[in-house]
């Protein structure tokens, strides 16, 4: 069990490719009474959070996509289209785990594969945190900056393709 975790039910959705890459992160949520479920693309995590407003955390395997490049709009307009969704980013290339804001545009969190307990149980802490800021910063941006990227949503062939 989470030994200082003890925040909202943990209801996560994880975006990856990879199903069993992750299979050490889904075992810890599950041994911990979290649920996580999966989609493999980001036009279905797109569809998915907004059927389910009750999923509190995304996980995104970034390395089972191309590279953290060819995803930079996707992640920018799922910041912008669901900003309070804590989003926490996966990835066996970052030097360690990052619990500040400083990928703030991408995700709250940034994790090192694979995901330690310990690191978990911080970022499930920390993230929604994060995001509060992150909320901020949005509504200190101009209206039209805001809309015009939430109004992006429409065009579907420009919309969270990675």
């Amino acid at each position: 069990m989470f030994s200082i975790y003890d925040g909202p039910d943990a209801n996560g959705i994880l975006l990856s490719k990879r199903p069993s890459c992750l299979a050490g992160l889904r075992d810890v949520l599950e041994q911990n009474e979290a649920a996580l479920a999966q989609v493999s693309n980001y036009p279905a995590l797109d569809r998915t959070l907004r059927s389910d407003p009750s999923i509190n955390f995304v996980f995104i395997d970034l390395d089972s996509f191309d590279s953290i490049i060819c995803q930079f709009e996707s992640l920018r307009r799922l910041r912008v289209v669901h900003p309070d969704r804590p989003v926490i980013l996966l990835s066996e290339e970052f030097e360690t785990d990052e619990f500040g804001t400083y990928r703030k545009v991408l995700g709250d969190i940034s994790l090192r594969v694979p995901v330690l307990h310990a690191s978990l149980e911080i970022a499930l802490l920390q993230a929604p945190v994060n995001n509060l800021e992150w909320r901020q910063h949005l509504d200190a941006m101009p209206p039209n900056t805001v809309t015009l990227a939430q109004n992006e949503q429409h065009m579907p062939s420009r919309f969270l393709h990675a």
